[in-house]
């Protein structure tokens, strides 16, 4: 019995080495044990006499001369997930579907204890198994080991690091391959488009990185690509960053003099040097957070609040306090977008919870300083500010008509009242004085406000400057070449599926864009049939009282009216389709600074720049 059990053993580690394969039945087997077994060949490919349970992967002896079959039929049966015996040729549907649960539940505990394991032997984060790269090994898994009758060693089939890299490299190449010919038919018809660049230092290494995105239209459908994450030896000077930019461009077989580009980049002095004379607008977001950063600096009184709730923070997270709070607070840091206001916002949320902790730790000192009807007067000034640069940051549906609207919106917000405190008078004024030297409203801004339906009116400009804005509109048909050839207003279709993000939600009541186009448009003032008698597609859709539903797409819109607005439509897919903000080029550095934690400081440029083309493909 000994040296039958090893000879079974010795069957089924062959068959894991893949020296002996397993088959169908024989055709003239009917019995229905038989769908729960595979016979089995050894190296010279001629039957032996045994079989393996599909379910369990045992192995039985089988000889139809000298065996019966009542131990098989009694395994398929008891096996789990096993197809049990029916007098029927057709097993009842809900008893199938009863073991298939009953299997897939086992499976599914196995496979939890094995991820498990594999978070603590690898030390990753339990994160790691929500991620979509994670799913797609495991269904690669899955499909592998349905393709062979046999069971598979890991082993057998896991490549090593250095193979894995190669992989990345070929697989980036492969797609960039693809995106240039992609560009390339698309561009063909779009004379404007806009690229996004910024800079991001690795903190470990202090090493500069610079990113290129490209946003256009197609068919009616917003497009943004990562072209190049590159690491950025050379001094960054204008020149060295203009030189830089226009060779990730000509790798695309994109000559930046043959098209009309749209650059939105940060303050930084490089790029603003490096941009010089081209078509560049600053990104809003940026802006923004310097308007608050700066205004808050500029009031003693606030500043100070600001510093002790940094305070407070850093306390309750050295101590290890947040977990006595039902939501966390939030640590203020400068490189962040509205994470002054989301401090501040977090301390009033648990006010009474932090005031109840440090009083039973005899530390109330760190709370004296915050007055909660002061942090809640601040937040309700700010909040406004921070719904602007989140509806700003979206790169998935248009934003560039918005910035015009939101200008005048966060000054109107910006106004003293009557019943205003001191210190929010201050805070109000710094700010009325900062968003007018840090926002920078360009011809781009206020064309792509006229080439919104809602706003087209600009009521709250003169009519000079009004009349300013078509001509700068109908110089920027001419300069895109729409002027001469109505071929250029083709529509290219795209049957791409496009994956859609989740736009951040304010935490407090939320302010929609549609709410911002209304207000502006509130003091409607239209030019009147008398302004002009000659027929002109500007003038036309300037005096028209079109129709624009609430919540609709803008981009659908024009594409609606492309048969009467043929040129204008044109310009509106395209420049509308080119965002406010680089916060997508923020968003891959975000990304950047993931992969390069300080486990992974021998990454090669190439590498980074492999990995984040192929995340964001």
């Amino acid at each position: 019995m000994h040296a039958f059990k090893i000879e079974k053993e010795n069957i089924k580690k062959k068959i894991d080495e893949g020296i002996f394969k397993t088959c169908s039945k024989p055709s003239s087997a009917t019995a229905s044990w038989w769908h729960t077994f595979l016979r089995i060949k050894d190296g010279k490919d001629d039957i032996i006499p045994f079989l393996q349970c599909t379910k369990c992967l045992s192995i039985f002896s089988y000889d139809v001369n000298k065996t019966g079959s009542s131990t098989h039929k009694s395994h398929a049966q008891n096996c789990l997930g096993g197809g049990a015996a029916s007098t029927s040729k057709n097993q009842d549907i809900s008893d199938m579907f009863s073991k298939d649960k009953i299997s897939l539940t086992s499976s599914k505990a196995a496979f939890a204890e094995a991820c498990a394991k594999f978070c603590a032997y690898d030390l990753r984060s339990f994160e790691t198994v929500n991620g979509q790269g994670f799913e797609l090994l495991c269904q690669s898994l899955l499909d592998i080991a349905h393709k062979h009758p046999h069971r598979i060693q890991a082993k057998s089939i896991i490549s090593d690091p250095t193979t894995i890299s190669r992989k990345v490299q070929k697989l980036a190449e492969e797609n960039r391959s693809e995106l240039i010919n992609r560009l390339l038919f698309d561009l063909k018809k779009i004379k404007l488009f806009g690229i996004t660049t910024d800079f991001w230092k690795n903190k470990y290494s202090s090493e500069s990185y610079l990113t290129l995105t490209l946003h256009y239209n197609k068919g009616g459908v917003m497009n943004n690509f990562v072209l190049k994450t590159v690491l950025f030896s050379d001094a960054k000077t204008g020149e060295n960053t203009k030189r830089m930019i226009w060779n990730i461009l000509k790798s695309y077989d994109i000559n930046p003099d043959s098209y009309e580009i749209i650059y939105i980049t940060d303050n930084g002095s490089n790029l603003i040097s490096a941009l010089n004379g081209e078509a560049h607008i600053r990104c809003i977001c940026h802006c923004i957070n310097l308007v608050v950063s700066q205004s808050i600096e500029a009031c003693p009184s606030i500043d100070l609040i600001v510093a002790q709730c940094r305070d407070l923070v850093c306390h309750f997270k050295r101590c290890d306090l947040q977990s006595k709070l039902s939501s966390t607070l939030k640590q203020d840091i400068c490189t962040r977008w509205n994470s002054t206001y989301d401090t501040i916002w977090s301390i009033y949320l648990n006010y009474d919870d932090v005031q109840e902790i440090l009083l039973n730790r005899n530390e109330e000192k760190y709370l004296s300083g915050i007055d909660r009807y002061l942090i809640k007067d601040i937040t309700d000034l700010l909040s406004v500010f921070k719904i602007c640069s989140e509806k700003l940051s979206a790169d998935d549906n248009p934003t560039l008509h918005a910035v015009l609207p939101w200008f005048v919106k966060l000054k109107k917000t910006c106004e003293p009242r009557s019943t205003d405190k001191l210190y929010v008078i201050q805070l109000k004024k710094a700010l009325l004085e900062k968003l007018d030297e840090k926002i920078w409203i360009t011809d781009i801004h206020y064309i792509a406000t006229f080439l919104h339906p809602e706003t087209k009116s600009l009521p709250t400009l003169s009519h000079s400057e009004r009349n300013k804005v078509v001509q700068s509109v109908k110089k920027m048909l001419k300069t895109v070449g729409l002027d001469e050839n109505s071929a250029d207003t083709i529509i290219v279709t795209d049957n791409d599926k496009i994956k859609r993000r989740r736009n951040k939600r304010a935490k407090r009541a939320d302010i929609t864009v549609d709410d911002i186009l209304k207000e502006f448009a509130s003091n409607d003032n239209s030019l009147t049939d008398s302004d002009n008698d000659v027929y002109d597609e500007v003038l036309e859709y300037m005096k028209s009282k079109v129709i624009y539903e609430k919540g609709e797409d803008v981009l659908s819109w024009w594409k609606k009216y492309s048969c009467i607005y043929g040129k204008l439509s044109s310009l509106a897919l395209a420049l509308l389709s080119i965002p406010a903000s680089s916060a997508t080029s923020e968003r891959v550095f975000s990304e950047t600074g993931r992969i390069l934690e300080s486990r992974r400081q021998q990454l090669a440029p190439d590498s980074l720049d492999s990995l984040v083309f192929l995340r964001n493909f």
